[in-house]
């Protein structure tokens, strides 16, 4: 491989690490969601991102370079210690965030559930006068 293919493939993996520990971090409500303008945590969510990262510090193990590695480590213990910070936090805050969105998602996926109902009430009116005309002799 070329020098310029190596520094090629080590920016693109340094910019795959860093768009899952932004991930992460948006997830433990420590950066602000750019498309939704909100600070929200879900720890869950973290610790995929966190995982993932993990993942590809094993499986990479050996073939990387010295500052690739580096900066795949320091990204990642820093996602530890701050999930363990967050998930040693009183969930008080985050249940309420937690409430309101179930809230918000369940109101919604009602309204498709009530339009298949109110579907399948019609359905079964039009059989049903479908066949009354069938039974009724005219």
């Amino acid at each position: 491989m070329s020098e310029t293919e190596n520094k090629k493939d080590e920016h693109l993996l340094i910019n795959i690490i860093t768009m899952f520990t932004q991930q992460a971090w948006m997830a433990m409500g420590k950066l602000k969601n750019p498309v939704t303008d909100k600070t929200e945590r879900n720890l869950q969510e973290a610790s995929f991102y966190i995982d993932i990262i993990d993942l590809m510090r094993r499986k990479m193990s050996g073939n990387l370079s010295d500052d690739e590695e580096k900066f795949l480590d320091s990204s990642l213990s820093g996602l530890k210690m701050n999930y363990l910070e967050e998930s040693n936090k009183p969930e008080s805050n985050s249940d309420s965030k937690d409430e309101s969105s179930s809230e918000t998602n369940n109101s919604e996926d009602d309204k498709p559930i009530e339009k298949v109902q109110d579907s399948d009430n019609e359905a079964e009116n039009s059989n049903t006068n479908d066949q009354s005309k069938i039974d009724k002799p005219e």
